[in-house]
């Protein structure tokens, strides 16, 4: 499997029936995305993959949430942390990576905040990806902060995971790493369905910092020996 392949399947967006998605590798929202979003999105992600380098561990998530990966373009990483001020971006943000949305002060997502945090800040050989890698939003609201709806985050239905799972299992394909830790529920149930033997971390959402950080620190440790 190639890199190019899987990022094929993964801009042309999920197969079958998936209301409410949002492929922000493929799509722009006027009001919400920059002219031209989903091509920096996609130079976002590219990017990001060659800092990377040599894949060690995997950590699956659910899905592309809306204060992270859909403007991103990257799992558990936020616009403000790639395009910020100095301060915000990681330490491997340079000026090839773009913000995408409107929003003046960026967008910033607090899961991707914990992450990258106990991650030290740099990716060393530590992939980011998601079970279902685009963003599952909620139905229209009265609220005009949700965007039409397209500003929050729901749970993909199981059907839209299963029927897509072939972009999972393409990366971890092309990128043999040594160890695949599932984030949450979501993603160790997909695994399961793949038959693939995973860690599970709690997610960092809810109160769960403390222990995500906890055992992902354990699963760097143990991976190093």
């Amino acid at each position: 499997m190639t890199i190019k392949r899987v990022l094929g399947w993964l801009y042309s967006g999920p197969r079958g029936n998936a209301p409410r998605v949002a492929n922000p590798y493929r799509d722009g929202v006027t009001g919400l995305d920059r002219p031209g979003a989903w091509r920096a999105r996609r130079r976002n992600l590219e990017a990001y993959l060659e800092r990377v380098g040599p894949v060690r561990v995997v950590l699956v998530g659910e899905a592309l949430g809306y204060r992270g990966g859909r403007f991103s373009g990257i799992a558990f990483t936020s616009e403000r942390q790639l395009a910020g001020p100095p301060g915000a971006r990681l330490p491997w943000a340079h000026d090839a990576f773009r913000a995408t949305s409107t929003r003046p002060s960026l967008w910033t997502e607090p899961s991707g905040t914990i992450v990258w945090r106990a991650l030290g800040g740099r990716p060393d050989g530590v992939l980011l990806w998601n079970t279902f890698p685009w963003h599952p939003h909620g139905p229209p609201t009265a609220r005009p902060a949700s965007g039409d709806g397209r500003l929050t985050n729901r749970t993909p239905e199981a059907v839209m995971v299963h029927e897509n799972l072939r972009v999972l299992g393409a990366v971890l394909d092309w990128a043999q790493p040594r160890r695949v830790a599932a984030v949450g529920r979501v993603a160790a149930g997909a695994l399961a369905t793949m038959g693939l033997e995973c860690e599970p971390l709690r997610h960092p959402a809810r109160g769960g910092a403390v222990l995500f950080s906890r055992q992902l620190a354990s699963l760097l440790d143990r991976e190093a020996c």
